[in-house]
Order: C-alpha cells, then sequence, then structure tokens
C-alpha cells in the first residue's frame, strides 16, 4: 500500500502539471494516497499558509500578529465566507499577503461528484473576482484531492497545493505543541498550514495560533529562513 501511494502521487503530478506539489515527499494525513514533493529550487524562504478564513473575530487578529511580527503568508478563503466580508479580503491584500481559494463550501472532495466540485470552485472564484482578486492557488478542504478536484482546478488554471509542515493546532494541547509540530518541518521550501478561523475547527483554534506565532518567527529568523507568500516561494 505504501509503495503505490508513492506512484499514485508521482503518477498524479506527472499527468497534471497544474498539481503543484510542495515540500518533500511526506504523507498527508487527511488525503488517502496523497503525498507532497517539492519541485522547485529551494531558497531560504519558507511560505506560512492560513486555511478557512476570512474571518471577521479572528482573521484581523492574525493580520494583526503578522505584522508585529515582519511575517507575510497566503490565505486560502472559502467563497462563502468571502460573501460575508469582501473588506477583509482586500484588506489582507493590502497589507501584504495573497489569496488562494478554499472552495465555497468546507466540504469533502472525496464525497463529491466532478460536477459538485466543479460548481463549489466556480462559485468561489466569482466571489474572489467580485473582491477584485484573481487567485493562482487552490487547496481543497481537508486537502482532499480527487481526480475530480485536479481536473476542476486544472481546467480554470489554478495550481494545487497542500502543505509539508502541519501545526494541526485544533488538536493540540497548547502553542508549545502546534510550534513544535511545525519546527520539526521547517527547512527551505516548507509550505505550513495553520488556521485564521474557529468555524470548521473547535474553539481555541485560533487562540493556539496566535501563540504559536512568535516562537515560530524565531525560529525561522534563527535558522535563516524568510516567510514569504506562495508565489514568492516558487518563484
Amino acid at each position: 500500500m505504501r509503495l503505490s501511494r508513492v506512484l499514485l502521487g508521482g503518477a498524479l503530478v506527472h499527468a497534471f502539471p497544474s498539481v503543484v506539489a510542495l515540500g518533500q515527499w511526506s504523507p498527508m494525513r487527511a488525503i488517502p494516497g496523497g503525498w507532497c514533493r517539492w519541485r522547485g529550487p529551494k531558497q531560504p524562504r519558507v511560505a506560512l499558509t492560513f486555511d478557512d478564513g476570512p474571518d471577521p473575530q479572528t482573521t484581523p487578529l492574525v493580520l494583526d500578529r503578522l505584522d508585529e511580527l515582519g511575517l507575510r503568508g497566503t490565505f486560502f478563503c472559502l467563497g462563502s465566507r468571502m460573501e460575508q466580508a469582501p473588506e477583509l479580503v482586500m484588506e489582507t491584500v493590502d497589507r501584504g499577503h495573497e489569496i488562494g481559494i478554499h472552495g465555497h463550501l468546507h466540504e469533502h472532495h472525496l464525497a463529491r461528484t466532478p460536477r459538485w466540485i466543479r460548481d463549489d470552485l466556480d462559485a468561489a472564484l466569482e466571489v474572489a473576482g467580485d473582491c477584485g482578486v484573481l487567485p493562482r492557488w487552490y487547496r481543497p478542504p481537508f486537502g482532499q484531492s480527487s481526480l475530480g478536484t485536479m481536473l476542476a482546478a486544472r481546467g480554470r488554471g489554478l495550481e494545487l497545493v497542500h502543505w509539508s509542515a502541519w501545526g494541526r493546532e485544533w488538536e493540540a494541547v497548547d502553542a508549545n505543541e502546534v510550534v513544535g509540530r511545525v519546527c520539526a518541518s521547517l527547512e527551505p521550501g516548507a509550505i505550513v498550514l495553520l488556521h485564521d478561523s474557529d468555524d470548521s475547527s473547535p474553539p481555541g483554534t485560533v487562540d493556539r495560533v496566535l501563540d504559536s506565532l512568535g516562537p515560530i518567527a524565531d525560529e525561522l529568523a534563527h535558522r535563516e529562513l524568510e516567510a514569504t507568500t506562495l508565489s514568492e516561494l516558487v518563484a
């Protein structure tokens, strides 16, 4: 089974050039058969990414903390949430960050038809366009990438991306646990997955993110790594 997963991941990356699989070979918990592989040059940079926003209650807190620490990142936004807070989408861009698409609804793709996935992605892209944003990146909810997900992304000129460092802050006891998980996988080219909303996670998730960003920034400085957007990481 392990061999078939590796072959599946490699075959998918080869067959779908629009699928950007970034990071080391690394198993992704939520993706049956899903692996990530870094395919570009390794600069002394990492990409901080945040899922599930924008959330008027918590995203501004994350943005403020990133400003304080001099960090930038990519925010994977849900179309349904962008509809409710379009001004927050533009504020995120104005503060030096990048917007990616996380779908319109936070649903499992492995349980959905290709048509549903296409319609969901189109709805999210329409909202993003109304906000003045033209996303390059697409991360499906839960990191679940079915064949329908990949075809939908490719047909819309989007690059599919997962992660290589995962805080799993929703199940962490405290911020120290989040920091330990992230820093264990920090290296040039790493993509860090965190969250800027509790909407799809247990309460307290973003609190642990906020408390972990300072120590993560310290570790980045110690390793002489720069936190950038995804587009800058692969430039």
